[in-house]
């Protein structure tokens, strides 16, 4: 999987069930689905049903159980995200576009940090290199 695949992924499924109890959800809500459906009646109107459940799960959870609902919630869009991206590369631009929007519609208080960290793997196959934070980290043999 691209790199980008991941990060985007994460960081848009955080965003959006972070969005899903907000007042700027519909208007997120009806373009994720336009995004997802890629021209598509029926895949839009099944991302939108799918939406609208995942959605209200978020507004039910409350107290203890929020937590644990978000992060379940979030990590099947994660995969769903992934899938999508996999599918349709080119839809990369307008799925950033719409995490910004939603980032920046998010209260102070509902906005997350994510982060990805990688540590001790084992990769077996050919290298992969990535730059952090001024150094590189490389997973399996050096190319």
């Amino acid at each position: 999987m691209l790199e980008w695949v991941a990060a985007l992924a994460l960081v848009g499924a955080t965003t959006f069930t972070e969005s899903m109890a907000g007042q700027a959800w519909q208007s997120t809500r009806d373009t994720l689905a336009r995004i997802l459906g890629r021209g598509s009646e029926e895949r839009e109107q099944r991302a939108l049903a799918r939406l609208d459940e995942t959605a209200a799960e978020v507004v039910r959870a409350d107290g203890a159980d929020e937590a644990a609902v978000l992060a379940r919630v979030a990590g099947q869009w994660e995969t769903r995200l992934q899938d999508f991206l996999d599918e349709h590369p080119e839809a990369r631009g307008e799925l950033e576009a719409l995490v910004s929007q939603a980032r920046a519609a998010l209260p102070e208080e509902r906005a997350t940090r994510v982060t990805q960290t990688l540590s001790r793997n084992r990769i077996k196959g050919d290298a992969i290199v990535i730059g952090s934070a001024g150094r590189d980290i490389t997973i399996g043999r050096k190319p």
